[in-house]
């Protein structure tokens, strides 16, 4: 049973093949209150009638101590789900350019291949005990490792739990 307040962190934006890795999402917990990516909904706007195939792989990390944030992006704009209106304590970015580093750990939690014409991805998890969790100090990723072959706007949102 979940128990923390439900945030939502949407965004639209290019992906561009200038090359490396994007992190689509980025989360940072806040003290004593943990975070849970509890859904993913992620698709591609701007190929629609292209008839080129092209898979992404797309990984969740969790990094687990001495976290440098990403840059190249913006902050994400997480909305509550529910009607409390109470500001999310967690910091989020999306789409940085430049991937966030470690010197912990660097846990790759799930991979998932995407190919981008079976749009939108989603992925669900309604147990908690499944869900990708980090704790203050560590960091959630959601990145695409692929470099892709042409510029693709995305849009995409992510389902976060805190508390």
């Amino acid at each position: 049973m979940s128990t923390g307040r439900i945030y939502t962190v949407p965004w639209t934006g290019t992906v561009t093949n200038a090359g490396g890795n994007t992190d689509l999402w980025e989360i940072s917990p806040a003290d004593d209150l943990p975070c849970k990516i509890r859904g993913i909904r992620l698709g591609q706007v701007s190929e629609l009638g292209d008839t080129a195939e092209e898979s992404l792989r797309i990984t969740i990390r969790r990094f687990r101590a001495t976290v440098t944030s990403g840059s190249g992006g913006s902050s994400g704009a997480p909305e509550e789900v529910g009607r409390s209106n109470q500001a999310p304590s967690f910091a989020s970015e999306t789409n940085n350019t430049t991937v966030a580093t470690t010197t912990g750990d660097n846990e790759v939690i799930e991979e998932i291949a995407w190919n981008i014409r079976n749009s939108p991805f989603e992925i669900w998890y309604p147990d908690p005990r499944f869900s990708p969790a980090a704790i203050q100090g560590e960091a959630l990723l959601i990145r695409c490792e692929s470099t892709v072959a042409d510029d693709l706007t995305f849009a995409g949102t992510l389902w976060v739990e805190e508390g």
